[in-house]
């Protein structure tokens, strides 16, 4: 089988050639419906539509992305013949948190042998995935003054953000402690969070090319939210 892309991108243009084909045909009685997303979280969702088959056997997937292009696509999957009204659904994962996404079904009939190909789509629909709970970092330069890290943070949510931060060196191998502090921040609050740096910091800060130097934080939080891992980057100042 093509893959997916290959697939739905022919078939369309087959279907453009063939607005005039007989609409009394087993396959004009298919239709394509989308559906809200569901149990949307901060990086997955399950997309929902529905299938008119008219009986003849179909094929489907989901169109998704952050645009109304798309870009990206599920696995088709097959609904066999005899059978009506049918709901699909399908999961969709690795998103991004608080990032609009558009979606549409899209559903064929045919085979381009015994029967012409037909493709459906269903109309554009969007969610928002959900923003990251516990402690979030607004920028990944930080920048360094005084031997201390400025480090500007956010607690969204309904609860306080409360729990340890630790800066690691970003390289493979040993990895020492440049940095360690604890926070504690209300919820809906910004704060920007100051840890002192370690003198093995400071040496290989001043020592790096530029004066900056990678590093991987790592906030841990006390009151069962969600752990907290970024890359980094130290810039002296």
């Amino acid at each position: 089988m093509q893959s997916t892309v290959q697939r739905f991108a022919m078939v369309s243009v087959v279907i453009a050639a063939s607005a005039g084909l007989a609409a009394g045909s087993a396959q004009a009685a298919v239709s394509t419906t989308t559906l809200p997303a569901t149990s949307v979280t901060t990086s997955a969702a399950f997309l929902n539509g529905t299938v008119a088959t008219g009986g003849a056997a179909v094929l489907w997937q989901f169109e998704y992305g952050t645009t109304g292009s798309y870009g990206k696509t599920t696995p088709v999957q097959e609904i066999l013949a005899g059978q009506g009204m049918v709901h699909v659904l399908d999961r969709i994962g690795g998103l991004k948190p608080g990032t609009k996404y558009h979606f549409r079904l899209d559903a064929e009939t045919g085979n381009a042998v015994t029967y012409p190909l037909f493709v459906y789509f269903g109309h554009d629909r969007s969610f928002f995935t959900t923003k990251r709970l516990g402690l979030n970092i607004t920028s990944a330069k930080l920048s360094v003054r005084n031997g201390r890290a400025s480090i500007p943070v956010t607690c969204p949510g309904a609860q306080t953000c409360k729990g340890k931060l630790t800066l690691t060196l970003r390289r493979a191998g040993r990895t020492p402690t440049l940095a360690s502090d604890s926070f504690a921040i209300r919820a809906g609050r910004k704060s920007t969070l100051k840890p002192k740096l370690s003198k093995t910091a400071l040496k290989l800060l001043k020592n790096a090319r530029g004066h900056r130097l990678g590093a991987k934080l790592t906030a841990k939080s006390s009151v069962g939210q969600p752990k907290l891992i970024q890359n980094v980057t130290l810039i002296l100042k």
